[in-house]
Formats: structure tokens, sequence, C-alpha cells
């Protein structure tokens, strides 16, 4: 039986102005709870912006589409807010409302073409509500830029909402094996809240277990759960049992 309630926790209770980090291993599933925390975000009346870094935006909508949500209705209600770097840098463009593109991708002009875009695209539509915005993933970004362009990158999208003066927490996903370590220490150290994937493959047996450890409560301890997915859609779309006595 499920841990009623503990994924609702975990994605749904952000602070504004946080940052909320998935960090995962290969063979994770986890990076896809970033996908139901948008769903819920704009089902809840807030709306969400998706950076995409590391595949085609049809990729992007797929997955969305996956866990239940109605992608499209979403883009057109102005809810949905897609930055597409990766098709902005390989010229793979959709003809969708609020998928939004820059002229050209480098390390030192990135975040001022996306700041830009926030401010003439995507701020004058949400009118002050709170603003999730996925960095889908954070080593894609790598990839196009490199580690220490990135470290330098992301304080500025940290900083980002008090300089646009907007209502928002960032999530991000971070495949632990395609970094350094450094990189990874970095990014646990300057995120508010962290999910940890840690997959178990042996000889009949797939567990994927899920560690809550970081979250900016007074009173916050630990936890761990097994991550289960079920093949439904929505938030039932895995299953989190917890795993009792942890230690501390």
């Amino acid at each position: 039986m499920g841990d009623e309630g503990a994924l609702d926790r975990i994605i749904r209770n952000l602070d504004p102005n946080t940052t909320f980090a998935i960090v995962y291993e290969t063979y994770s599933n986890a990076w896809e709870i970033p996908f139901i925390a948008v769903k819920e975000h704009i089902e809840g009346g807030n709306p969400a912006v998706v950076c995409n870094y590391a595949k085609p935006v049809e990729r992007v909508l797929r997955e969305l589409e996956l866990v239940g949500f109605n992608v499209r209705k979403a883009l057109e209600g102005d809810s949905l807010f897609i930055i597409d770097i990766f098709g902005s840098r390989y010229n793979l463009r959709v003809n969708l409302p609020n998928v939004f593109y820059i002229d050209s991708v480098d390390s030192e002009t990135l975040m001022p073409k996306i700041t830009l875009v926030f401010q003439e695209r995507i701020l004058p539509k949400v009118k002050g509500k709170f603003l999730l915005r996925l960095l889908q993933p954070l080593h894609g970004l790598v990839s196009l830029s490199g580690e220490e362009p990135v470290i330098k990158m992301f304080s500025n999208m940290i900083t980002l909402s008090s300089r646009l003066r907007m209502k928002s927490s960032i999530m991000l996903t971070l495949n632990q094996d395609t970094v350094s370590r450094t990189f990874t220490a970095w990014t646990v150290e300057l995120s508010d809240y962290v999910l940890l994937s840690k997959v178990f493959v042996g000889k009949g047996r797939i567990e994927e277990h899920l560690y809550f450890l970081k979250a900016p409560i007074m009173d916050f301890k630990p936890e761990e759960f097994i991550l289960t997915k079920t093949g439904k859609k929505g938030r039932e779309r895995f299953s989190l049992r917890k795993v009792r006595g942890l230690s501390p």
C-alpha cells in the first residue's frame, strides 16, 4: 500500500523563491516527477514554465501527456510556457502557442535572452501568479555550456525572481551520472529541497528508493520511500511506500 499524501507533501508544498532539486541515476524513473508537479501546479490555478535543454520539444510534450496532462489546452490557455533552448540551438521548431525560441545559444548571452523572454512574453500573461519554473534537465544545460558557466548561470536563475519581482520557484532534474561529483555537490548546496533517487538492480529485483533529504522546514526529518511506477496517469503514475525506521 502506498503512503497516501507523500508525493503531495513532496511536490505541492513549495515555498516561493526556493529551488527544488531531483537528483537521480541513469536507470531512475524519478525524472518524471517534475512533470506531475507541472500538471498539478497548473491544475491548481497557477502557471508553469519549462526550459527545455536536452531533447526535441515534441518529446517533452509527449512526456507531459503521459502523466495525464492536456498540454495543448494549457499552452493555448496561457498556463503553460516552454522556452525551447534545445530547439533554438538545433533549429528544431514547432508552431505552437507559448513555445518560445531565441536567436542563438551561447553561455555568455543565454541568461539575458531567457530573462528577456520572461519579461516580454511570459510575465505579462501570468499577472503575478505563483510561477513554477522547471529546468529540464540541468545536465542538458551543462552539455550545452559546461559546468563552470552553468554554475554562474544557475546563480543568476535563482536571483531572477527578485530581479523581475515575480513569485516563483525553480524545480530541476539532474542525472548525477552525467556530471562531476563537484557539480552535484554544488547543486545540492544551492537547493532548498533535495530528492535523491537510488536504483538497485539485481537478479529478479529492480527497486528504486527515493530519499527526501532536505527542506527549509524547522522540524524536517529525512524520509526514505520505495518508488514504484504503476503505469497510471497523474499522481497515481507512482506509488510511494515509506521505509520505516530510517536511521539519522
